[in-house]
């Protein structure tokens, strides 16, 4: 196995970890355990469990800093450029939804996902951990009621007669949400069989374009 293989199932199985049963319960033997790796590769790989959280982060966020140092053991990073780097990556998602507020439901909707299964477990280890980096789960709140407000002024224009739509914007942005991240990462059915979860978005998808189309 690759250095490369080794740093995506680790930061797959820290991920999940992080979220179920949360950053400071778990231990790096666990995350070992999960990635199906020796402890001692990933020491080799990381300094610690802080420098693993920030690999996660980053990687999660794309930034034009391009990845993380390939020198190991990888280190924690400067909290300014994660900032930064999040901070960036935001602004970008706020103008991809902009463009598609001027166009239809259903690309607003292929943004929707798109996102949120890239950012979905990101934005559940903060909400688990809001402790580890109160600045980045911050910016994540501000980051989920601007994603609410796009939708929900999607909405007002589009269905003029629509009640509501600011909540109906939450509701939307929130189910998709649901079944991209917690369905996936934060509930019983992680145990459970994962091969329908596609054919589920479909599903989900065709229900949201009935409700709003």
């Amino acid at each position: 196995m690759t250095d490369e293989e080794k740093l995506e199932r680790i930061a797959s199985a820290a991920s999940e970890l992080f979220i179920q049963p949360g950053y400071h319960e778990t231990q790096m033997q666990m995350i070992a355990q999960r990635a199906n790796v020796a402890v001692g590769s990933l020491y080799r790989l990381f300094s610690g469990k802080a420098a693993l959280l920030d690999y996660v982060f980053q990687t999660t966020v794309p930034t034009i800093a391009g990845r993380p140092s390939t020198t190991y053991p990888l280190q924690p990073v400067d909290p300014r450029e994660l900032i930064r780097q999040t901070e960036a990556a935001y602004r970008d998602w706020n103008r991809q939804l902009a463009k598609q507020r001027t166009t239809d439901f259903d690309r607003l909707l292929t943004t929707l996902f798109a996102t949120f299964k890239r950012y979905g477990r990101y934005f559940l280890i903060l909400e688990h951990n809001p402790t580890i980096n109160p600045a980045l789960t911050a910016l994540y709140r501000q980051q989920r009621q601007e994603i609410y407000r796009q939708v929900g002024d999607f909405l007002k224009q589009s269905q003029p007669s629509l009640k509501d739509p600011e909540r109906n914007g939450v509701v939307v942005v929130d189910l998709v949400f649901w079944w991209c991240a917690h369905k996936r990462y934060d509930s019983f059915e992680t145990k459970m069989d994962r091969s329908d979860d596609e054919q589920m978005l479909t599903v989900v998808r065709e229900m949201l374009q009935r409700s709003y189309q």
